[in-house]
Order: C-alpha cells, then sequence, then structure tokens
C-alpha cells in the first residue's frame, strides 16, 4: 500500500484594513493648532474610520469555506480548470483574529497551492496579502509550527484588542497583565489550542 503524502502550509493573512489600522499616525496631538486644516479632513477622516471599522466586521466573519473557494478562484485563474480540478485543497484551520490558516495538499501539488496563495489578492471582495510561513511534511509538525506562531502574536496589543482583553487606548497598557484579562487569554488560547490538536494527518 502506497502512502499517500501531503504537504501542510501554515499561512498568514494581512488584510488591508487591519494594516492601516496598525499604521495609521496619532493626530491628536497636531488638531488644537490646525484646526481650520483639519475640519475637512476630519470629516473625511471618520468617513474612512467607519470604513475601516465595517470592513474589520467582516474580516471577523471569514471563515475556512470563504479561504478555500478564493484559493480555488485563485488556482483556476492562474493554472486553469484542470489543475484546479486536479488539485487537492482543504483549509483545516483558520483563525480571524490571528489570521493564520493551516492548508492541507499533496506533496506534488504544493508549490502550485503555494504560489496561488502569494496571487491572493481578495477574500468575500476584501483586500489581503497570504504569507507562507511554514511548509510541514506531517500533522504533527504543522500543530507545532502553528501553536509557536500563535503563541508569538498572540499577546501583542493588535490581537489583544480583537479579543477584547485591552481597550485600545492609548492609556492602556500594552501587556496583558490583570488576573481577569489573563485568564480571558488563557481561555482563548486554550480554544484555539483545542482546534489546533484537532487536526490530524487522517482528516
Amino acid at each position: 500500500m502506497v502512502r499517500h503524502k501531503s504537504r501542510w502550509l501554515l499561512v498568514q493573512f494581512e488584510y488591508e484594513s487591519s494594516v492601516i489600522s496598525r499604521c495609521t499616525p496619532n493626530e491628536t496631538s497636531t488638531r488644537s493648532s490646525k484646526k481650520r486644516k483639519l475640519n475637512k479632513s476630519d470629516s473625511q477622516h471618520s468617513s474612512s474610520s467607519g470604513t475601516l471599522f465595517d470592513e474589520q466586521i467582516q474580516i471577523n466573519q471569514i471563515t475556512s469555506t470563504d479561504i478555500f473557494r478564493s484559493l480555488q478562484e485563485t488556482l483556476t485563474q492562474n493554472y486553469g480548470i484542470i489543475a484546479s480540478s486536479t488539485t487537492e485543497i482543504s483549509v483545516k484551520l483558520y483563525d480571524p483574529k490571528v489570521q493564520l490558516a493551516i492548508i492541507k495538499t499533496s506533496r506534488e501539488k504544493y508549490p502550485i497551492v503555494r504560489s496561488s496563495l502569494m496571487f491572493l489578492t481578495k477574500v468575500k471582495q476584501i483586500k489581503v496579502v497570504a504569507s507562507t510561513l511554514s511548509v510541514s511534511g506531517s500533522a504533527r509538525t504543522a500543530r507545532s509550527a502553528a501553536w509557536k506562531e500563535v503563541q508569538n502574536r498572540f499577546f501583542s496589543k493588535e490581537t489583544a484588542i480583537e479579543y477584547g482583553l485591552l481597550t485600545g487606548d492609548s492609556n492602556s497598557n500594552d501587556a496583558v497583565s490583570t488576573k481577569k484579562t489573563m485568564a480571558a487569554a488563557k481561555k482563548a488560547l486554550a480554544e484555539l489550542e483545542s482546534r489546533i490538536d484537532k487536526i490530524n494527518s487522517s482528516c
């Protein structure tokens, strides 16, 4: 019996609105000195902020199925319907908060899937950049890579705000320090760990 060899891709998704919200400078210190100039720009900023907020809600609603469909469309556009129909793709895990996915494919086809991820520009009409963080030969090593990446980024300020562990105010501490927030963080981590642990070679 010939063993079917697979490859497991750990993929990071970076959405445009998330990047903009992290990179937008704080302009509160300059408002008092530039009231006339900022009257118009403030209204434009509030409008764009509302758009970013709406898009962030849509990002949080993205599922594994949405990732799968977008990847299939990209693969078909770049390699044709035959390549798409003969390439095994399965999104085993996707978490919209940490924006990581584990994608399973065959050893022979994984270069096509990996390059298709580079060509992926939208998920549910939301602009995105997908980056392959690691390629594993087994479910065990894929779980290990995913869990290590989750631990590395989980206590960043942006992720803590996503999970409601911080308010996002400028006066808030960057670290999750209180017992209450630590308990919430551990619970969220445990849920993610449980989902990651359910990934195995047979699924």
